[in-house]
């Protein structure tokens, strides 16, 4: 196994990322592991013009999406439907044998991906409303947000008093006046997220990422942010500007509310 390849793809989250205007998003469920993954094309014509992934999962499972969306790349839908697991293997000179399911649940996301865009499905819309009626469904049986990866939904308005949903992925997610009031958010990614007006009171956010969030009107009474990142595009009321100084900066200038 290539572990310096390994390791960039990890540290530079090669590929990893939501995309604006895919063609086709599909999420699919690690059933190993029990990892989240969604695999998202940008297609002209029949060719893949780009390609990104996203994931709750470990560092071999980033490897593995990495390596099939760069394969896919440039290539026709069919030509991207003939990749294989010998192929993702090949990028990382070999998986160890225990972490085999990775390439094969990669290839498994990546072919069920472009079975919906033959179809027609897999919008960014239909995946927002998948979604919301998981995030919603799970909180009404009192299962949790645990790992979910439930990026770009909206939420507005909604009740999530005391989920625990550590490690959840809300990226991008429309959060405003959603009650999180005694939540646990620990590691969430609430990156580009917009909690304006929410209910953040005794809500615990250690290590979230905050990065370009907007918390403009939030109730942060007795929140914890300690260790959260944050950057120039993080937006708190004035008031709460001292809890910068227990989060962790990746910016050079704080934005607060005008």
């Amino acid at each position: 196994m290539n572990f310096e390849r390994y390791q960039e793809i990890n540290d530079k989250k090669i590929n990893f990322g939501e995309m604006d205007d895919a063609s086709v998003v599909s999420n699919y469920r690690n059933q190993g592991c029990g990892d989240g993954y969604r695999i998202y094309l940008k297609v002209e014509g029949e060719r893949i013009v780009d390609s990104s992934y996203t994931t709750t999962g470990c560092g071999f499972g980033l490897a593995a999406l990495s390596i099939v969306t760069d394969l896919v790349r440039g290539k026709t839908i069919e030509e991207a439907s003939a990749v294989t697991t010998d192929d993702i293997n090949a990028g990382l000179d070999g998986f160890p044998p225990r972490r085999q399911n990775y390439p094969i649940s990669a290839i498994e996301a990546l072919q069920q991906t472009l079975s919906d865009f033959r179809e027609g499905k897999g919008s960014a819309e239909s995946v927002r409303q998948e979604n919301r009626e998981l995030a919603l469904d799970l909180f009404r049986r009192g299962a949790g947000w645990v790992g979910e990866n439930i990026g770009g939904v909206n939420l507005d308005g909604e009740s999530f008093a005391g989920v625990d949903a550590r490690g959840v992925n809300l990226s991008r997610a429309s959060l405003v006046g959603v009650s999180f009031a005694g939540a646990n958010l620990t590691d969430s990614n609430l990156r580009a997220a917009f909690l304006n007006d929410a209910d953040l009171r005794g809500a615990n956010l250690t290590g979230a990422d905050l990065r370009w969030t907007k918390m403009s009107g939030a109730k942060l009474e007795g929140a914890d942010l300690s260790g959260a990142l944050y950057d120039a595009g993080t937006r708190l009321d004035p008031e709460w500007i001292h809890l910068f100084e227990k989060m962790r900066p990746e910016g050079k200038q704080i934005f607060t509310r005008s």
